[in-house]
């Protein structure tokens, strides 16, 4: 029997960057709808069950309207600022019984834009590779190197993030590659997060997007604007 596929798309009310920032629309479409497209467009290819949980009533109100998703109303205790996007997920697999031999697949509405063909790809990658217990996107990390980053101490001096001994002044194509989580997907075995108390149980393998455009994260006005800009000029999977 083949692993269901489980895409949880956390949609919290609560928003420091903007107001109401999982309602805020990308191209005329609320960024936790997106992610629920992305999620259905996976039906094709897996077994897919689609869980929605928010703490968001006008979300809520459209239950009924869904037909191939789950909308779970988050509570109180799980909905404030510190909470843990892996405490939300924990608590979801565990009241909806999971089972262990199959994948969570997390789809966070920050990100609008994502390519369905990395995402079969990490799937089946996980599915057919025994080796990988999760998989994670990740953008390429560029002029933000951190060997060219700081940090104060507590009298204003400036040093090295990083001490190599020396001011690292290499122009950043002869810096070694360096990766950041670019937060489009995240996915694992669920008995891996359980066992291991992580999103990413390892080992993890990494999928690099060849398209800035899927490394897309908001978080202010500054990150809507972008994505409204760069999601008109191009075309996406």
């Amino acid at each position: 029997m083949s692993s269901i596929i489980n895409v949880i798309i956390p949609a919290r009310a609560g928003s420091k960057g903007i107001k109401n920032k999982n309602l805020s629309t990308v191209l005329g479409e609320p960024l936790y709808q997106r992610s629920i497209n992305h999620a259905l467009e996976l039906k094709e290819y897996f077994e897919v069950k689609i869980w929605l949980t928010t703490d968001i009533e006008e979300i809520l109100n459209k239950k009924n309207e869904y037909k191939e998703v789950n909308i779970c109303e988050r509570s109180k205790e799980l909905s404030g600022d510190e909470i843990l996007t892996l405490d939300v997920v924990k608590q979801l697999i565990k009241e909806k019984k999971m089972s262990g031999s199959d994948i969570m697949l997390l789809f966070q509405p920050t990100s609008p834009f994502r390519n369905k063909r990395e995402i079969i790809d990490a799937l089946n990658t996980l599915l057919n590779d025994n080796k990988w217990k999760s998989a994670v996107s990740l953008s390429s990390v560029e002029s933000n190197h951190p060997f060219r980053m700081k940090r104060l101490t507590f009298d204003g001096e400036c040093i090295d993030f990083i001490d190599q001994g020396f001011e690292d002044m290499r122009p950043r194509q002869k810096l070694t590659k360096v990766y950041i989580r670019s937060g489009n997907f995240y996915m694992a075995y669920i008995d891996a997060i359980l066992d291991e108390n992580t999103l990413l149980p390892k080992p993890t393998k990494g999928v690099v997007h060849t398209e800035m455009i899927h490394s897309i994260n908001i978080d202010d006005i500054y990150d809507l604007y972008v994505a409204e800009v760069v999601g008109k000029q191009q075309s996406f999977i």
